[in-house]
């Protein structure tokens, strides 16, 4: 027969093995980094650059085409406050993931929207890359809280990712 105290046994058991798991499940996710740098380039090459146009192609192919709209204009509208130099660059996205959250899936599980792929900045004058990272942008939620969070769909991972290109490529706060 189990006695209380073999059940709070049991219960501080379980809690000792859970709490190692969620420390390095929390420090894995806190090394991420969401802008890699493939071909950085230097502060002062940043400072002079501006964007003369942007385009966006999928690796996936079921990405539908509105939420590729949405993060071109995300990248067209951020990048005009961040890259506000005299040198003109094109910038090339190739989407690797374009991932919307479910909706039943927040409110049971939690999920996330992600946006991730490569930025090139090339040279229109001699079609050289002049610098290239790779971007991944994360945002999660659960619950009602999480639904909240995520309501902005494609328009608002879109937002975020232009916001870490500028802040990460172009080394600005928008």
């Amino acid at each position: 027969m189990e006695t209380d105290n073999d059940k709070q046994t049991w219960g501080s058991n379980l809690f000792m093995r859970i709490i190692p798991v969620a420390a390095a499940a929390l420090m894995l996710v806190a090394c991420a980094q969401p802008v890699k740098p493939i071909q950085a380039w230097a502060p002062a090459t940043a400072a002079q650059a501006s964007i003369a146009s942007v385009t966006i192609t999928s690796r996936n192919g079921n990405v539908p085409e509105e939420n590729l709209q949405a993060l071109k204009l995300a990248l067209e509208q951020k990048t005009t406050q961040c890259a506000v130099g005299q040198t003109k660059y094109e910038m090339h996205v190739r989407v690797d993931n374009f991932k919307l959250a479910n909706s039943g899936m927040v409110m049971l599980l939690g999920d996330n929207h992600e946006v991730a792929g490569e930025v090139k900045l090339v040279n229109p004058a001699d079609n050289s890359v002049a610098a290239e990272y790779y971007v991944q942008e994360i945002t999660s939620g659960g619950g009602l809280i999480g639904l909240a969070k995520l309501s902005g769909g494609a328009r608002a991972i879109s937002t975020d990712f232009a916001s870490s290109v500028c802040e990460k490529v172009f080394l600005k706060k928008v």
